[in-house]
């Protein structure tokens, strides 16, 4: 086949490129900034490409509408895989042309999206280049000297502490009644994980207060709603104070590695600020010589597993992640990673498995042979494109 691939420079255009290209097919690359793509500048040049070439699809990572209604001008399926979560495209009444061919990372997600009725709609987890991590990695086929004889960090994380938020004009300009109301809901949410509570809690009386502080306006194009669009807001300030707190509590164990674009020293003042890496150079190394790596979900991913934790066990690193639903359906807890329950159990397990090497290590030695097993990107963009037969 020949593939026409809309990149906007997303940390892995460089691996599904390799397994486009390792199963036979031909690419096309067009780069751009996502800004691009979502231009009137971009209109007229896409609706010249497809005349230059004929191509059997056309790829994005994310779903990109005004790609998809030319797509669908020119009969060429349109594959879009999303990553990121939230989304306001899947919430694009363009859903429903028949050219798309959408796969999400997370099931939830996956009904959210069917509101707008589209033909081709698929649960697709992420994936990672094996191959290119193995190599970097210089990792062993065997678990003898898998690994390293000095670890860089007892812990680690790597993201963003969401410091900035649209929360935070809400949080200044809302009144005592409704800031109370939100505080309450927060921490109702934090005391449980896997299941969202906030739309559930965030009532249309509640939603018509918050409009009064922070209106928003909405596209006629899309499907969302003010109820929808406060809830992510929500559950992004959530994970910032979770992400705050779980690591100025591990850090009376040990100093954490806080690798983040975020303002370390004004949140995680015991943290060691470490600022940002890159994906393909040093965050695979971060992860296989830390002893345990942090995942702790953006709230917003009620069900699906961010692509940060299949990194950690791709690189033989040892996952200690909230829970995730799905998470739990394609590794086994406590074999191949661990998960805590609240953060007191996040610290003990922590403690625990900082001083008990052997397990820890046959633990990420278990969960790196399964991300291997199952998340490749060959494997994965295999069952994408399977669906057009």
């Amino acid at each position: 086949m020949t593939i026409l691939y809309y990149s906007w420079q997303e940390n892995s255009t460089t691996d599904i490129l390799e397994a486009f290209r390792s199963l036979g097919h031909e690419v096309k690359l067009y780069v751009h900034e996502l800004s691009h793509y979502f231009s009137s500048a971009f209109s007229s040049e896409l609706s010249e490409e497809p005349q230059t070439c004929h191509y059997n699809l056309i790829f994005t990572f994310n779903y990109i509408s005004q790609i998809s209604n030319t797509a669908e001008v020119y009969g060429i399926p349109y594959f879009s895989w999303i990553f990121d979560c939230p989304n306001i495209e899947i919430y694009s009444k363009s859903l429903s042309n028949s050219c798309n061919y959408i796969f999400l990372f997370d099931k939830d997600m996956c009904e959210t999206a069917m509101r707008n009725h589209p033909k081709h709609l698929y649960h697709l987890p992420l994936a990672i280049n094996t191959d290119r991590l193995n190599t970097f990695l210089r990792l062993p086929h065997q678990k003898k000297g898998f690994f390293p004889e000095h670890y860089l960090h007892d812990i680690s994380f790597v993201g963003s502490l969401y410091d900035r938020t649209m929360y935070n004009r809400l949080e200044r300009a809302a009144s005592p009644h409704l800031k109370g109301y939100l505080d309450g809901i927060m921490a109702a949410q934090k005391k449980i994980q896997g299941v969202d509570l906030i739309s559930g809690l965030l009532t249309e009386k509640r939603v018509a207060e918050i409009r009064r502080f922070l209106p928003i306006r909405i596209n006629a194009d899309y499907s969302c709603t003010e109820k929808e669009l406060y809830t992510h807001m929500i559950q992004k300030k959530i994970t910032s104070e979770e992400r705050i707190e779980a690591i100025n509590l591990l850090s009376s164990l040990t100093p954490v590695a806080l690798y983040t674009g975020s303002d370390a020293a004004a949140f995680c003042p015991g943290a060691l600020s470490l600022g940002t890496v890159s994906y393909i150079s040093q965050m695979p190394r971060v992860f296989h010589r830390s002893k345990i790596n942090l995942n702790i979900s953006l709230r917003s991913i009620t069900s699906g597993i961010p692509l940060r934790a299949i990194d950690i066990l791709a690189c033989g690193g040892f996952l200690l992640s909230n829970y995730q639903p799905e998470l739990c359906e394609f590794f086994v807890p406590g074999q191949d990673f661990v998960y805590y329950e609240d953060f007191t159990d996040l610290k003990e397990k922590a403690a625990y498995y900082l001083e008990h090497d052997t397990e820890r290590e046959e633990i990420a030695y278990n969960g790196y042979l399964s991300a291997q097993k199952q998340f490749s990107y060959s494997r994965q963009v295999a069952k994408m494109l399977a669906v057009l037969e």
